[in-house]
Formats: structure tokens, C-alpha cells, sequence
């Protein structure tokens, strides 16, 4: 189960970065460890909840786990980041309680995904 959440981590890094490289009017913003996430971040296009909707979707249909912890998990490595950043430079993330519920919210697509999985498998499996 911990590898499943650390996949879906993963996935949700990755489901909110791939767009920065194919979004090329986006505005690069500075960050003192991440600046690909606050590019990121900042920059949210309707491709990475897309993403995030996949990786819920995906995850949720190889494993058991309840659709809100693989939501969560998607998002659960972005506030580890802040928070790192906001050790190294105090500057940095003045609003971050506000970012926190932002990241909070990103989790929904990934929920969405995830219980859509859940209720095509209960679909198929009571159709068999």
C-alpha cells in the first residue's frame, strides 16, 4: 500500500509538471529549490487536472485503497516541498496556509478519478 501512495505522489508531481513543457506561454517563476513546481503551481492549466483525474483513475483501478487517500497522496508531497522552501529562504510562501488549501482542492480531481474507477469496476464486476 505504501508504494501505491508513493506512486501516486509521484504521479501527481508529474501529472502538474508535464504541462510546463508543452505550455511554453507560461510565466517561469523563481523559487528557491523548486522553480519547476512554482511554475507549476502558478501556472495550473486545465491539462494537469486532466492528469490529475488520469492518475486518480489509474491508481484507483490497480489497488484496494479508498479513493480519498490516493486523492490526497497525489498532492501529499507539494506542502512537504513549501515547507522545505520555506525553511531555506523565510521569505518565501508568505500565504502558505492559503497554498495548503489550494493543494488540498488540486486533490479533488485525483478523488474524482479514482471513485470513477471504483464505480466502473463495481459496474463491470456486477454485470459479469
Amino acid at each position: 500500500m505504501k508504494k501505491i501512495l508513493f506512486i501516486s505522489s509521484i504521479l501527481g508531481i508529474i501529472s502538474l509538471i508535464l504541462p510546463t513543457y508543452f505550455l511554453t506561454e507560461l510565466k517561469q517563476y523563481e523559487s528557491p529549490l523548486f522553480p519547476i513546481i512554482a511554475t507549476a503551481v502558478n501556472g495550473i492549466s486545465i491539462w494537469a487536472i486532466i492528469l490529475l483525474v488520469i492518475s486518480g483513475f489509474s491508481i484507483s483501478l490497480f489497488s484496494e485503497i479508498e479513493g480519498w487517500k490516493i486523492g490526497l497522496s497525489t498532492m501529499a508531497l507539494f506542502p512537504i516541498m513549501s515547507i522545505l522552501e520555506m525553511i531555506v529562504d523565510t521569505s518565501s510562501h508568505n500565504l502558505f496556509p492559503l497554498e495548503f488549501i489550494f493543494y488540498a482542492v488540486l486533490a479533488i480531481p485525483s478523488i474524482v478519478g479514482a471513485y470513477i474507477a471504483k464505480g466502473l469496476i463495481a459496474f463491470v464486476t456486477t454485470k459479469s
